[in-house]
């Protein structure tokens, strides 16, 4: 068999063998892998070969949650709470009055542009003010893969002002007619209230679409909860029965023992940011909890305003260090950390069976990580293998050379083939110095 891509002699890392690294090649036709195999490919047998010789080659990352408006906001939060940048940006609606459609578009392509190029594949754009089709076209033009939530409310300060059914309609079927997964975004908790909750829900099973929100980020949100319904978020949503296979609770810092049972139970999924977690000083997540008890937790960036980056192997080592030093040093596995990146990040969106791991069937979405630098050497195979730690603890989003999304390149010797980068950073430049210029006068 003649292949259309040969990828030769990486270092092969993937969920489905527990990431057990052994050196082969990858053939791709089409979308699809066709092949992985051990050993070299030869150079006849591809119309494409390329020489991963010293190179790991892993699933595209999965980012769960960012807020990708908010890079064009990057360094503005520092050493502010959530509660402190909600008092102190109110007044522009968080920048909102400032800026436009047109500059929020090129904010999340550069988001995009910088996940690429840091090895993500995935990503869920999840903001307040959508973009309707140009979301989509954002996402398309830069070649990455992703989910889109769409508000289910027309402005979130008002909680009762829904989007249309005819607006939603059109948003999922643009989303699916360009392979990307239409979710529809819900409230956070300050805005809860049963009958507004019960409708959220009946609305994302009528469309058959995922729902996600914000849930048990920080203390203050979970005090009104408390205080209204004599409990905590999630208990609240589990006693309404809200909390369902087809909920992706994003963060999920503070969940009781019993709580994260009823995660577990219901399989809800939960998407954690935990440099943006300690950043903001939100919180430590029970994710040794959540993982223990068998919840699919996957990781997310948030958004540039609050992480500063968009690059998950930062956020996989945070994760690591953060609870290793909360919990234990062995809390959590690094093949849980690596699940976290990518297989649950499929299973998040039910698209496990098409992404996540290195098969012949799956789609074409892999990365390749340079290892021929100090920082990542030296490196052991067989049953001293370093290769997993190197992905944690060294590698970061620099390290990445080659994407594929699609069995397309779209990253070629760490340079982004889609679109002008420059260009881009050029005009989230204007815009962000618009921002500060206002924000200083």
């Amino acid at each position: 068999m003649k292949y259309e891509i040969g990828i030769s002699g990486a270092v092969i890392v993937s969920a489905h063998n527990r990431y057990r690294p052994f050196i082969g090649s990858v053939g791709v036709s089409g979308d699809r892998i066709a092949a992985v195999m051990e050993g070299k490919l030869k150079k006849e047998d591809c119309e494409v070969w390329l020489d991963a010789d010293g190179k790991i080659l892993m699933p595209g990352l999965v980012n769960g949650h960012c807020h990708g408006d908010m890079t064009l906001a990057r360094g503005l939060g520092d050493d502010l709470t959530l509660l402190e940048q909600n008092h102190k940006f109110a007044d522009t609606g968080w920048f909102y009055t400032l800026i436009d459609d047109e500059d929020r578009f090129y904010s999340r392509q550069l988001t995009y542009c910088e996940a690429l190029l840091s090895g993500t594949t995935f990503i869920m754009e999840n903001m307040y003010w959508g973009l309707g089709e140009d979301s989509v076209r954002a996402m398309k033009e830069v070649g990455i893969r992703g989910a889109l939530a769409e508000d289910v409310r027309v402005d979130f300060q008002r909680p009762d002002a829904f989007i249309s059914e005819q607006f939603l309609t059109e948003f999922i079927r643009v989303c699916r007619e360009n392979g990307l997964v239409p979710v529809l975004g819900g409230i956070s908790e300050e805005d809860y209230d049963t009958e507004r909750l019960k409708r959220i829900q009946a609305i994302a099973e009528r469309h058959k679409i995922l729902l996600t929100c914000h849930l048990a980020e920080n203390t203050w949100r979970q005090d009104i909860v408390k205080k209204k319904y004599h409990v905590p978020a999630i208990a609240y949503l589990h006693q309404n029965r809200l909390l369902n296979p087809g909920v992706i609770g994003s963060h999920v810092v503070y969940a009781s023992e019993d709580e994260v049972q009823q995660l577990a139970q219901t399989d809800t999924k939960v998407v954690n940011t935990p440099l943006c977690e300690m950043k903001i000083q939100d919180g430590i997540a029970p994710i040794p909890e959540m993982v223990k008890q068998g919840v699919t937790v996957c990781l997310g960036t948030d958004g540039a305003m609050w992480n500063n980056s968009n690059d998950i192997f930062r956020e996989m080592k945070g994760m690591s260090l953060l609870h290793t030093i909360h919990k234990g040093i062995r809390s959590l596995k690094k093949t849980d950390i690596l699940d976290m990146a990518t297989i649950n990040g499929a299973k998040c969106f039910g698209l496990e069976n098409d992404y996540g791991t290195i098969e012949a069937g799956k789609k074409a979405d892999f990365i390749l990580i340079e290892t021929r630098a100090p920082h990542m050497q030296p490196m052991l195979l067989g049953k001293m293998e370093t290769v997993t730690s190197a992905l944690i603890y060294n590698a970061t989003g620099r390290d990445i050379t080659d994407v594929f999304v699609d069995g397309r390149q779209v990253v070629a010797d760490r340079v982004l083939q889609t679109i002008d980068v420059k260009d881009v950073m050029e005009k989230v430049q204007k815009v962000s110095e618009k921002i500060g210029r206002a924000l200083s006068s």
